[in-house]
């Protein structure tokens, strides 16, 4: 296991996930299991995501304790070892705020799956409940979401954004790209649905 190159990584997918749009400011938080380890290199807390630089990965261990580096984990980490705890099959949880996949979060709302191909690599993407950025609550809400559905690979988060999972970091990072781009296709399916009249037969 190359530590660096998977720091390398988590810098990658953090500037991918920011250039893109699914996060602002510094909102959002990205973390990958060490192999072979009881570890995890997580976002330092604080620091933007399109900033992320190598020494912004922190290695924690399973209780959130900072074994390497310097500053604070990001405060989700809770839901982020949660999800390790729960779903020996993650490797890497990458959780932002995208603006659509937000709307339907904010509703309460599961996904709509408007196409074969979100119904097939998404299969289901049910709401996380609501509690306060950082909280042993929403901790333990996520978490619950990926006990009760173990097959899922996304949940929305009412009113906040989206958490998803992977075996690699890559493998999150496109889940949240196919959910928020299923997020738009389902909103231009529902204006569509609202604006097409019936056609006048005589």
């Amino acid at each position: 296991m190359n530590l660096h190159l998977l720091k390398k990584e988590l810098e990658y997918v953090s500037h991918k996930v920011y250039e893109k749009g699914y996060t602002q400011a510094t909102g959002g938080n990205i973390s990958v299991r060490i192999p072979g380890t009881d570890h995890v290199l997580i976002k330092r807390s604080g620091v933007s995501l399109g900033e992320v630089s190598l020494e912004d990965a922190l290695i924690v261990d399973m209780d959130g304790e900072v074994v390497e580096g310097q500053g604070k984990p990001s405060k989700e980490i809770g839901f982020h070892l949660g999800i390790y705890k729960v779903r020996p099959d993650v490797n890497a949880v990458v959780h932002c705020h995208p603006n659509y996949a937000i709307g339907y979060a904010c509703l309460g709302m599961e996904l709509p799956l408007p196409t074969v191909t979100a119904r097939k690599l998404l299969g289901h993407v049910p709401v996380a409940d609501e509690a306060p950025s950082g909280s042993q609550e929403l901790a333990s809400f996520v978490t619950d979401v990926f006990t009760k559905y173990p097959d899922i690979r996304i949940s929305l988060m009412k009113d906040h954004g989206v958490c998803s999972v992977g075996k690699t970091l890559e493998e999150a990072y496109n889940v949240v790209d196919l959910a928020e781009a299923t997020a738009k296709q389902a909103f231009i399916v529902s204006q569509l649905k609202a604006t097409v009249q019936t056609p006048v037969t005589n």
